[in-house]
């Protein structure tokens, strides 16, 4: 299948923006959206990170795709299963057939090529074979009914395309200032940094879409005043431990008027740290990231991450963040990220607070499905 036929068809169903890690089987469709003005392909550090980029951008209106190697299916399993499956997030799933049965490949290819198929279909997504008489009709079918589906691409399915650009590597070392060293010791719990931000996250006609991250962070964000009153501008990830950041990314992208929050944790930061170089290379100028920052697994008994030894802050700026911080006091919180919101993006703010939670926390009463429609529709209310 000629690329320009398959970019015709991605075309004509208005899949214009994509995310992956690259295949050999797909060099052509990476280079036709790569050079193509018209589209937007943002390259991911995972494929896991890839599949909550491209359910950003559907969530904020421009239906994607995510392509990856079959043998990093693996690393996509969370988001697709408890994301896109959960959510039903209909992102395209261009999925490479290295391995195939029949053909030689290389052996790390073997058992994943002989499963492949099999193991989208248990993720709980449609698979298809891609194939040039069917692809346009099983796309349509897919987005008419709001569903993710894949499709599974064997060797030479996708044939020509234009020649990739030139990769011009220019690095320029030292080039920020860390600010001064401080010793800093929490002396707040994470419900009390969340609610000092309602009034910037509820105030005015412009509110920001604010994403929050996987466990209690979420759960205490509903209860501090979801549950009483509505809040559309709010999503809340049920799962897809480390995504949200991705998941943000794919609607600052979007959205691009829309100021878009994400609230991370530590453990989630620690687990896609690479989403931070494809922000800081993408550099969206509405995206502003916090991190609450425990030290702990609270979720799951407040097992101990590595947090302690790393500097969040630092490494934003390292990879492109346009501001980054870390703060212990809770003034100094609320006035740093309201700098920051005023800033151009993307930022970063890492809050230290102490573990605990109240003892009848509960949880979001708003059903996945329902709570991302009732974002999407915020989203397009712009």
């Amino acid at each position: 299948m000629l690329i320009d036929d398959f970019g015709q068809i991605l075309k004509d169903h208005g899949v214009r923006s994509g995310s992956g890690v690259p295949c050999s089987f797909f060099t052509p469709l990476v280079n036709y959206m790569d050079t193509d003005p018209g589209l937007d392909y943002l390259g991911a550090a995972s494929e896991g990170e890839a599949v909550a980029i491209a359910a950003g951008l559907c969530t904020g209106g421009r239906p994607a795709f995510a392509l990856m190697q079959n043998s990093g299916l693996g690393n996509a399993v969370n988001p697709i299963t408890s994301m896109l499956y959960i959510y039903q997030i209909p992102v395209a799933l261009l999925v490479s057939h290295r391995g195939e049965p029949g053909r030689g490949d290389e052996p790390q290819h073997r058992l994943m090529g002989q499963i492949t198929e099999e193991l989208v279909r248990l993720c709980g997504v449609e698979c298809h074979v891609l194939q040039p008489t069917s692809f346009a009709d099983e796309l349509a079918s897919a987005l008419g009914r709001g569903v993710p589906a894949g499709w599974v691409c064997r060797k030479e399915t996708l044939e020509k395309g234009p020649k990739a650009r030139p990769v011009t590597l220019a690095v320029t070392t030292s080039a920020f200032e860390l600010p001064p060293r401080r010793s800093l010791q929490p002396s707040v719990r994470r419900e009390e940094a969340l609610a000092s931000l309602l009034p910037l996250f509820n105030r005015g006609v412009d509110q920001p879409a604010v994403i929050g991250t996987t466990g209690k962070l979420s759960r205490e964000l509903y209860e501090l005043d979801d549950r009483e009153h509505t809040r559309n501008n709010r999503f809340y990830m049920v799962g897809s431990m480390g995504c949200a950041s991705g998941f943000g990314l794919g609607v600052a992208r979007a959205r691009s008027r829309r100021k878009v929050v994400v609230l991370d944790g530590d453990g989630a930061m620690l687990m896609k740290m690479g989403t931070l170089a494809t922000i800081g290379a993408v550099k969206p100028t509405n995206l502003h990231h916090i991190v609450i920052d425990n030290g702990a697994h609270e979720s799951t008994g407040a097992q101990p991450t590595v947090s302690p030894g790393v500097d969040f802050a630092a490494i934003a700026l390292a990879c492109g963040y346009r501001q980054a911080a870390t703060v212990a006091d809770l003034g100094e919180f609320r006035a740093t990220f309201e700098r920051q919101f005023e800033s151009e993006g993307p930022t970063l703010l890492r809050m230290l607070v102490n573990v605990g939670s109240r003892g009848d926390l509960g949880r979001p009463s708003l059903e996945p499905r329902d709570g991302w429609l009732r974002f999407k529709q915020f989203l397009e209310s712009e």
